[in-house]
Parts: C-alpha cells; sequence; structure tokens
C-alpha cells in the first residue's frame, strides 16, 4: 500500500516542550506505523528545526523524497489547552507557506490533504498541480480549522476532487458558515455534501461519541463504539483516526470494522502525551 501526504511538518510547542506534528505528518506517521509506504510532499526551512524534522521523518519510515528545503523557517504551532479541547497559533510565513511542485512519477493508493497548508497562494498552487498529475485510487480531505486559515475557496476546491472526508463535530459548522452546505444536523449535512461533491464517504469525529460514517452511494450512516478512556491530550488523535480508517479501507475491511479500528485507535492515543505514541502489541492486533 503506497500513500502519499501533502501538507505541513511542523513543530507543536507545548510550553518548553516540543513535538514534531503538522496534521499530514501525524498522519503518514501512523499510516507508517500500521505497516503502509508513505511519503510526504511538504517543505521544511534550512534550520536547526528543519535538520531535526528530516530526521523525525526518517525515524518514522516516512520517505522524504518530495520534501524541499527552504530559507524560510520550519513550521512551528503553539499548543494550549481549554479544558481538554487544545488551541493552536500557528506561526506565519514559513516553509509549508512555499511548497515547491515536484513532478510525481509514481502511482498511489491514496492521496491525503489538508486545508492548513492551502492558506498560502503558492501552497494551494501546488496542490492543485499536484491533484491534476497524480495518479490516485483515493483522495482523502481533512479539514483542519485553524485561527482564520480556511475560505470557501479552499475548502470547495478541495471537495471537488475528494472521494472520502473527514471532519470533527466542532468543525461541521464551518459549512454552513461559509455558505458551502446547510448544517441543521450532521445527518443533513453529510447528504448535502453528499450531493454536491463526488464523496465516497463522509467522516464525522465526535469526541466521546466515538464517529459515524455516511455511505454517499447507500446514504445511510454507521456509528461507531463509544470510546472509553479517559482523555490525557485529543493532539494527534483526529490524524490517527484518519490514518487507520483508510488503511483498513484500503485492505478490504467493512466499513463498520473499519470505523471501529479507527475509534479503537484514536481512543489509544488520547491516553498519551504526544500525537504518535507507540503502539502495544495487543493494540495493533485489534486494529489490523
Amino acid at each position: 500500500m503506497k500513500i502519499l501526504a501533502y501538507g505541513e511538518i511542523l513543530w507543536d510547542i507545548f510550553g518548553d516542550k516540543r513535538e514534531i506534528g503538522g496534521a499530514p505528518f501525524n498522519f503518514s506517521a501512523h499510516m507508517a506505523r500500521l505497516g503502509a509506504d508513505c511519503y510526504i510532499f511538504s517543505a521544511l526551512g534550512r534550520d536547526k528545526l528543519g535538520d531535526e524534522a528530516i530526521d523525525k521523518v526518517r525515524q518514522f519510515n516516512i520517505s522524504s523524497d518530495y520534501i524541499s528545503f527552504l530559507s524560510k523557517p520550519t513550521g512551528c504551532c503553539n499548543i494550549y489547552f481549554e479544558g481538554e479541547t487544545p488551541r493552536y497559533e500557528l506561526t506565519p510565513d514559513v516553509a509549508y507557506d512555499y511548497i515547491p511542485f515536484l513532478h510525481i512519477k509514481e502511482s498511489y493508493d491514496a492521496f491525503y490533504m489538508g486545508t492548513l497548508a492551502q492558506r498560502s497562494e503558492v501552497s494551494a498552487f501546488t496542490l492543485s498541480e499536484i491533484l491534476k498529475e497524480v495518479k490516485v485510487g483515493e483522495v482523502f480531505l481533512d479539514i483542519n480549522i485553524r485561527q482564520s486559515f480556511y475560505t470557501h475557496e479552499i475548502i470547495n476546491n478541495s471537495l471537488k476532487s475528494t472521494s472520502i472526508l473527514k471532519f470533527s463535530r466542532e468543525e461541521s459548522k464551518v459549512f454552513s458558515a461559509l455558505g458551502i452546505a446547510d448544517d441543521n444536523n450532521i445527518d443533513a449535512l453529510c447528504s448535502s455534501l453528499a450531493s454536491k461533491y463526488p464523496l465516497k464517504i463522509i467522516l464525522v469525529t465526535l469526541d466521546k461519541d466515538g464517529a459515524l460514517l455516511f455511505d454517499c452511494s447507500r446514504k445511510s450512516i454507521i456509528h461507531s463504539h463509544k470510546p472509553m478512556s479517559s482523555v490525557v491530550s485529543a493532539v494527534g488523535a483526529g490524524d490517527s483516526f484518519s490514518a487507520c480508517f483508510l488503511y483498513n479501507y484500503l485492505n478490504g475491511a467493512e466499513l463498520q470494522t473499519a470505523l471501529d479500528r479507527a475509534v479503537t485507535l484514536s481512543d489509544y492515543v488520547v491516553t498519551r502525551l504526544g500525537a504518535i505514541p507507540e503502539y502495544e502489541q495487543d493494540l495493533l492486533e485489534q486494529i489490523k
């Protein structure tokens, strides 16, 4: 299984500590942990943080073939918590805002993209060129609502190329706010999105209520089991969910099975500090 992810690699700053992060990186690291061959298309600065970041990329067995090094600084994000909810303060004008286009010669089983790296015209244009060129089975879009770095144009254009969409209950409000689709309730929102875009599957994470899956062809909803763990940190949980669902889906798992396994992994991640904790053997047996 070959996966290509596009977007930010950055350092998450927690007070006096920092962890490698960025949704595309976290997603790729979890995918690689599950056994996929992962490539990430991004940019880092020619600085100490960039050197340390590329070491992390290789440590997690992610290919660096499509990572460029630029004169702009490596991205950072200060993370604060309001209760269990993380809040993000992103550094502007960093390397992932200037990701240059590189030709892609190989085909992939899936392509992953978020919305944050599209905050700049350069990286948004690069993404549009990749989508024209890349030969890929599925296109997975993870809605990342961070500060003011999202627009109708970014989300609408992304949805036009998407087969699998994922967002959180909190993020669902953005579709109505931007005039993309109504959100009277999650069911109606999913139905509205499915009628407007070439979507196969919509995934909605629901925190303590687990997650739901909307099958766009059948217009039916599947609910996961509810997570059982107490939350230590929610950072990276959504990215682990995305990776685990897509890995199982591409391997031919039933939708209910793929959804439940994704919730099982994210439920494990929230009990650990850090977005990409080590997997225990009994966990692997539950999610693969």
